[in-house]
């Protein structure tokens, strides 16, 4: 399920309502009170996500944003690198990919 973020309501709700209001007030009643709801509807998420978060432990945010830093990402990068990692023949010794000849025994690997 697709979940919307609050910020969506509340934008969506105070859009329809300047809109509605602007053009017509009289014609567009419905979207007046469609307006209303999106607005009442995002306050309530609003407050669910403070209330949520409260909750969290200092310790659980810390790793949600650890997990959303770039060096997370180049953590994982390295651990795909690290898969792909070639190794010499001779003497077992890890390559990268650039390299031509060993660093250690100095045999030719490409």
């Amino acid at each position: 399920m697709v979940k919307i973020h609050w910020s969506v309501y509340l934008i969506l709700g105070a859009g329809v309502l300047f809109a509605s209001y602007k053009i017509d007030a009289q014609k567009f009643e419905l979207f007046i009170w469609g307006g209303y709801l999106f607005l009442v509807i995002g306050i309530a998420k609003l407050g669910i996500w403070f209330i949520n978060r409260k909750k969290e432990s200092p310790a659980e945010r810390r790793a949600v944003q650890q997990m959303q830093r770039p060096a997370y990402r180049n953590q994982q990068w390295q651990q795909a690198q690290q898969r792909m990692m070639r190794y010499c023949p001779r003497c077992g010794n890890g390559l990268r990919g650039y390299e031509n000849f060993c660093p250690a025994c100095g045999v030719r690997v490409r």
